[in-house]
Order: C-alpha cells, then sequence, then structure tokens
C-alpha cells in the first residue's frame, strides 16, 4: 500500500516529495505531487499498487489500502482500481456522516480534497489498521507516516519523552500520543472534514465502535458467524484474481485463511525462517494438503540489523521494526509481484482472548511502571495517560477495556508494524481485520474466546484437509482440546526422537530468531556505536547520563526493548 502527506497550506514545489522519499524511497515506485490554492499534496505510489490518487475538476480522493468495496451498482470486490476506486472516489464527496463500515471493509485511509474550494475530509477504518497521524501548523498537515508529518510540520526535533518511555515501556505511545510533541493520531472509525485555512470543522463523525453488546444466542451461532464473515471476505478480495499469495506459518491461523480460499486463484504460500526447521515442514505439509506450493525464505543471522536503515524509516517511530520480518523477500520471494498477499495476522488477539488480563476489577488505573533506570517523573506520566486512555476504551467496554488497550486502536498492538511494514512491501489484506471479524470479537463474551474455543469451533471444517498435520507446537488444529490430549503425548515423543536423530535438540524451531543472540551479535555493537543512544534526544528519558552508564541500564532489558532502542536511537539522531 502506498502513503499520502497533505499540507493545507502550500508548500514548495518538491518539499513534500522530499520528506516522503526520506522514509519511504525505498520502497516507492513513484512519488508524486499536487499543489493549488488548497495546498499541497504528495503521494508515494507503491509498485503493488493501484489508481491511489483519482482526480477530476472538483477534487482530489487519496485511498490508502486495499479494502473491499461495497457499493451500490457494483458486485463487493477489492477497490484497488476500476469502477469501484472510482466509486470510492464519488463518495468521499458524500461528507462525513455515513456508515463507512459498510461501503469499505478492512484496512484503509481515504482523504478528499476539494479543490475549488480548498478544505477537505479525512476517513479512518474501524480501528486504524491504517492510521492518519495530523500536526497543526499554520493549517492541518495530515499524512500516514508519524515522522513524515512531524517533519512537514517542523516538529521532528521537538521529541515528547513522555512518549518515548512510553514507547520503551509498552511497545507503543499511547493513543492519541506519538513521539513527537504537537503531532496526534487520527481516532479510529472516524470521518472529518477540515475548512479552506486548514482548521477542523465540527462535523467529526464517529461512525464505529467496538462494543460489548453481544447479537449471538450461543457459541455454537457465533462460531458459525465467524466462519462465514472469514469465508465471505475471501470471496471478495481474491475470486476475481487469477493467483493469491499468502503467508503461511506452521500454525494455524492463516491455516485456517487457506482453508477459505475460494476455488479459481492459484495459491502461492510462503514462509521464512533461519532455516528448513520445524516451522518450514509443518508449513509445507500444510500447503500441500490444499493444493498449495510454498516456497521458503531463508534469513541470514544479520537480517534483522542489515535492514535498519531502511526498515526502520519505512515504518517511522511508533513500532518495532524488527517485526517487518518480509523485507527482501518481498523482491527476491516475488511477493510484491502478487495482486493480493494474505495473512493471518490479529487472529490471536481479536479471536482467543491472547491480551485478556488477570481478573481485575474494572475502573482499575494503570500501575506506575517498574524502571528504576527511567526518569520517575515520565513514569508517573505514562500511567497517567494510559490510565485516561483506559477511562476511554471504558465508555464502549467497560468489562474487557485492559484487554482492548493492547488492541484498540491497532496501533497499540505489540507487533501491529507485522502489517504496516507488510503492507509497504506488498498488496497485504488481513482478513481477521474484517469488519464482521472484529465486531464478531468485541461483541462475544471473553469465555467464550478463551482455550481457542470460539476459534476452534468456526474453523474446524477449513482444517478439514489437513487433519492429519500438526501444529508447529503441540497440537493439531483439527482436534479439540479433549481429543488433543493423547495426540500430544505421541506428537511430542515423536518430535523429541526426530531431534535427538537428527541433532536438533537445542535447534531453533520457530519462525523467529532467538532475539538474545542478535542483541548479542557482533552486528548490534556495531549499530550501537554508530548510533548511540547518547547521541539522540532519546537519552533524556535515562537517570543515567554517560553511553556507558545507560548501557549498564539497559543490558538487562528484554531483547525487543533493547532493539527498539537501537531504532529510536537512529531515527532521532542528530542530522
Amino acid at each position: 500500500m502506498s502513503d499520502f502527506l497533505f499540507a493545507a497550506r502550500p508548500r514548495a514545489p518538491g518539499e513534500l516529495r522530499e520528506v516522503l522519499h526520506r522514509y519511504l524511497g525505498a520502497v516507492a515506485a513513484e512519488i508524486a505531487e499536487h499543489h493549488g490554492a488548497w495546498g499541497s499534496l504528495a503521494v508515494v505510489r507503491a509498485p503493488h499498487d493501484g489508481e491511489v490518487v483519482v482526480e477530476d475538476e472538483r477534487s482530489i480522493s487519496v485511498l490508502i489500502g486495499h479494502p473491499i468495496a461495497r457499493i451500490a451498482r457494483h458486485a463487493p470486490g477489492l477497490a484497488a482500481r476500476g469502477p469501484r476506486r472510482r466509486a470510492v472516489h464519488e463518495l468521499l464527496g458524500s461528507g462525513p456522516v455515513l456508515g463507512w463500515h459498510e461501503r469499505l471493509d478492512s484496512g484503509f485511509a481515504a482523504l478528499r480534497v476539494d479543490t475549488e474550494r480548498a478544505g477537505g475530509m479525512v476517513v479512518t477504518d474501524i480501528a486504524s489498521f491504517v492510521p492518519v497521524f495530523f500536526a497543526d501548523d499554520d493549517g492541518v498537515v495530515l499524512g500516514t507516516h508519524p515522522d513524515a508529518v512531524a517533519r512537514a510540520a517542523g516538529r521532528h526535533r521537538d521529541l515528547d519523552e513522555v512518549s518515548a518511555a512510553d514507547l520503551l515501556l509498552n511497545f507503543s505511545p499511547t493513543f492519541p500520543y506519538t513521539l513527537f510533541r504537537g503531532v496526534e493520531q487520527f481516532p479510529p472509525a472516524t470521518a472529518r472534514s477540515f475548512d479552506r485555512r486548514g482548521g477542523w470543522m465540527d462535523d467529526s463523525h464517529t461512525y464505529w465502535r467496538p462494543t460489548e453488546d453481544n447479537p449471538y444466542a450461543s457459541r455454537a451461532d457465533a462460531a458459525t458467524a465467524l466462519r462465514e464473515a472469514l469465508l465471505e471476505n475471501l470471496r471478495e478480495s481474491c475470486g476475481e484474481l487469477p493467483v493469491a499469495g499468502i503467508l503461511l506459518s506452521g500454525g494455524e491461523d492463516a491455516r485456517a485463511v487457506l482453508g477459505a480460499i475460494p476455488p479459481g486463484p492459484e495459491v502461492r504460500a510462503f514462509v521464512y525462517a533461519d532455516w528448513e526447521n520445524r516451522e518450514v515442514r509443518v508449513a509445507r505439509d500444510a500447503a500441500r494438503a490444499y493444493g498449495a506450493k510454498l516456497t521458503f525464505g531463508a534469513r541470514g543471522p544479520d537480517h534483522y540489523l542489515d535492514g535498519l536503515e531502511t526498515v526502520a524509516p519505512l515504518l517511522g517511530s511508533g513500532q518495532l521494526f524488527m517485526d517487518v520480518h518480509g523485507y527482501g523477500f518481498h523482491e527476491s520471494l516475488g511477493l510484491r509481484e502478487l495482486p493480493i498477499v494474505l495473512g493471518g495476522l490479529s487472529s490471536d488477539s481479536f479471536l482467543k482472548a491472547q491480551h485478556a488480563p488477570p481478573a481485575t476489577a474494572p475502573g482499575a488505573p494503570f500501575p506506575v511502571p517498574i524502571a528504576p533506570e527511567m526518569r520517575p517523573d515520565l513514569l508517573q506520566a505514562v500511567a497517567e495517560r494510559r490510565t485516561a486512555f483506559r477511562r476511554w476504551l471504558e465508555e464502549f467496554r467497560p468489562s474487557t477495556a485492559q484487554e482492548w488497550e493492547k488492541l484498540y486502536p491497532f496501533t497499540q498492538r505489540k507487533h501491529a508494524a507485522n502489517f504496516h511494514g507488510n503492507r509497504r512491501l506488498f498488496a497485504s489484506h488481513e482478513p481477521y481485520h474484517s469488519v464482521a471479524i472484529v465486531a464478531l470479537a468485541g461483541a462475544v463474551p471473553l469465555r467464550w474466546k478463551q482455550g481457542r474455543a470460539l476459534f476452534h469451533q468456526a474453523m474446524k471444517p477449513l482444517f478439514a484437509p489437513s487433519w492429519n498435520v500438526p501444529h508447529s507446537r503441540w497440537r493439531y488444529p483439527y482436534f479439540g482440546r479433549a481429543a488433543n490430549l493423547p495426540l500430544t503425548v505421541g506428537l511430542r515423543v515423536a518430535r523429541g526422537v526426530r531431534a535427538v536423530l537428527t541433532g536438533e535438540v537445542r535447534a531453533r524451531q520457530g519462525p523467529w530468531p532467538k532475539w538474545r543472540r542478535v542483541v548479542e551479535s557482533p552486528a548490534m555493537a556495531e549499530k550501537r556505536r554508530a548510533y548511540p543512544v547518547t547521541g539522540s534526544p532519546i537519552a533524556a528519558v535515562f537517570n543515567a547520563t554517560g553511553e556507558e552508564e545507560v548501557e549498564r541500564a539497559v543490558a538487562q532489558w528484554h531483547p525487543l526493548r533493547q532493539l527498539l532502542l537501537l531504532q529510536l536511537s537512529y531515527l532521532t539522531r542528530a542530522e
């Protein structure tokens, strides 16, 4: 997917293009600019994208993402190009007050600029799967990349130290904040207009919220609805295509998606790992069971660190660059050439209660984090922001706010960068991000989702072709908990024997590397020397001041947190 950057105050030709090129030049097919009395607009078009910009004599519209369009006179399908894309352009001229979730499904961000009278409107999807950020700089600055918005608004040196501490502690800044003062995230599921001077109008329309109102009489009813929602999403997203890609792991979430792909497209599956381990073997067996061909991408030992200087700018400062696992493979494996690449992201989060906290009374404040190496005033401020955010969620999720503070908006998810990176590398489509599935996940009781009960009941028919293919861990996805008890024992024994015979007893069998090895590698030491924390304003969050003191303070951090610190040090370094 592409990205945009808009300024209501006209800018000099090339100014916005230069900003976007700084962050996204490595994945851009072109960066086009548009100028007028209404302001300036720059759009990065990714090689895999369709008609990102549509223009007529009265307006310009930008559609970021590949949502399914359900608009009268058109059969439902992807809105990337052709009549459906032009229908979206017309729809954006209707004003904010629409049921946008009924017309555009899955991740997107839309902008309409009135080129006759100036002003315009921005619309975000139900969970900000494709977030929009804004700043006021003598007129609004809007864009889909937080750091680009900050730079275009002259805020890129104005670090929000509370957000910096928040990021390092929680892997995301609390909504609606970003790493930069004066730059905020636009709300999810919202449409709002801005006037000719670039000021916000009083017509903000929140068209959807993930409420706890359960319409299902039983878990079985919800399971049927969940399965039908997945099948419908796949019919509408790839039923017309000659070929479809899928990121297939050794687990069950993408396997369910694979089972839901309608007849017609040739299916090409892809998996990444350090070597041809159990994860790859299971994915290959699963692909074979559904008639798909699997392609394996082998990572080198420094895969992630080698990509730092490209991937970190591509994402910006709000997410983990290590979650962009596919960088490089988008070209070498041909993912960029496919019209759609399906995934299984967020099934664990939305449908299996992955983020359900221990029993805690509703209304509890967010606890002050324990991090003696950080300034106590910042830790207190982080707790206050997180508490205020929790209170906002409790307005529409009174019982489960603490679960959904890690889900909604999507930028609060620890590993959201997986999608944010993928969407810029290839035509990523995540079926579990559909409106019907997210709404169902928000509506049903927590107890239905726990222990994968709802998910298994819904997806069991889709697992049937691979009933005898185990999970890369310790169960068979087709079978329920009771049946898996004896099967798991046999599976563990068989895998243990194989490990002994092949010398793989201590080998890494999962999809991702051992992060501790990454942070202890010579490549990491080299990056730390090149981008020291003390050469960045990020150093202000620590009590210590010297480089050695800071290094000692963070040496015991989780490896992912150490990698995030490196990322922020690189992105905010002195220029």
